[in-house]
């Protein structure tokens, strides 16, 4: 007998093509998650306040192209939870410490939290302290772990090499008429914004934390600080973090020209050894394709969505094994608080650097 599937909430599912809670849905609803159900589906926004909205209409259309779904104003008015129940969170940073508590005190047993989860350390380990001792397991919607461009990096002999330095960066889909939005909807900031994908990478696949660093040498020549909609941020980051082992870090980005992103192996000699891009050739066709089934997604939806499928994959066979442990990949909260404290960390080292040259 097949085992029974997970079942699955997703909360903050957001407009249909643009939320990143909807694509989530889409994946689940499409029958691409082996042994993942959803089936309740909790929306506060266009239940709520949001209700009279063009795009609440929109939400409203599509999942009443689904029979059987539960849609929900509140975590509260979902059903009864008997036995194990995944809650995919996919809410503002500011709003998710309370969408988790809310997730725990109504009974579900584990939870799937976009991230950075939280605006601050402290907020995340206060998380941490609830979920421990309510026996929850929280997973982090980290997907970068599992990036093919990552992991051949990863593979690769040189990476690991005394002297060696690994260059991991990206580019986002912004346009340069978007940044005002773009810097007052991720309030949290681009480094726990953006950058936190590939800083989680560097924490899960090469042991950097926060006590590692020895040095930030920012880049001023491809940093840009500014203020938009009264929110200081970066729009563009580049610099290099040493560790006191010796270790060399490249830590790039740029919030415009279209995702893109790369990792890059340097031996000691500084001798360019193997580079990997995202998208490939490869990743470039399927997301054609997949642009074509669903035109008008988010493009990084469709760049990403074998990350995202063997994300939830691997929740999915977590909860099924029911081990205890978290398998290779997947970030738990530890994970998410060692890598707000690096973005602190960075945020603050590049700051007082561009700030110090302006004296």
């Amino acid at each position: 007998m097949a085992a029974k599937p997970v079942e699955v909430a997703l909360v903050g599912c957001g407009a249909p093509r643009r939320g990143m809670g909807w694509y989530h849905c889409k994946q689940l609803l499409d029958g691409r998650v082996d042994g993942g159900k959803l089936v309740d589906i909790v929306e506060p926004w266009f239940l709520g306040k949001g209700k009279e909205t063009p795009l609440a209409e929109e939400f409203m259309s599509w999942v009443a192209k689904y029979s059987g779904l539960g849609v929900h104003a509140s975590i509260g008015e979902s059903p009864p939870i008997n036995g194990k129940k995944l809650a995919i969170i996919c809410c503002r940073t500011a709003d998710n410490p309370r969408m988790v508590s809310e997730a725990i005190g109504h009974g579900f047993t584990h939870i799937y939290l976009e991230k950075p989860g939280a605006n601050t350390v402290a907020e995340l380990e206060q998380m941490l302290e609830l979920t421990k001792s309510k026996g929850v397991v929280v997973f982090m919607g980290y997907n970068r772990n599992f990036s093919k461009y990552i992991l051949q990096a990863n593979a690769h002999l040189a990476t690991a090499a005394p002297g060696s330095t690994l260059t991991l960066g990206r580019n986002d889909c912004f346009t340069a008429e978007m940044l005002d939005e773009c810097f007052e909807r991720n309030a949290e900031g681009m480094i726990k914004n953006q950058m936190v994908h590939e800083i989680v990478t560097m924490i899960t696949y090469h042991g950097l934390t926060a006590d590692s660093i020895a040095e930030v040498v920012a880049d001023p020549a491809h940093t840009v600080l500014e203020t938009r909609k009264g929110i200081e941020d970066f729009s563009k980051m580049r610099c290099t973090i040493k560790t006191k082992s010796g270790r060399a870090f490249v830590l790039w980005g740029d919030r415009l020209n279209g995702e893109y992103a790369e990792a890059k192996v340097k031996t000691a000699g500084q001798e360019e050894e193997f580079k990997a891009v995202r998208p490939d050739s490869k990743l470039t066709e399927k997301k054609r394709k997949l642009d074509e089934e669903t035109p008008g997604c988010m493009p990084y939806f469709t760049l990403q969505d074998d990350e995202y499928l063997n994300l939830k994959q691997a929740v999915v066979a977590a909860m099924t094994a029911d081990e205890g442990k978290l398998p290779e990949g997947l970030a738990g909260l530890d994970t998410a608080i060692e890598s707000m404290k690096v973005c602190d960390l960075i945020t603050e080292s590049l700051k007082a650097s561009l700030r110090k040259g302006l004296d």
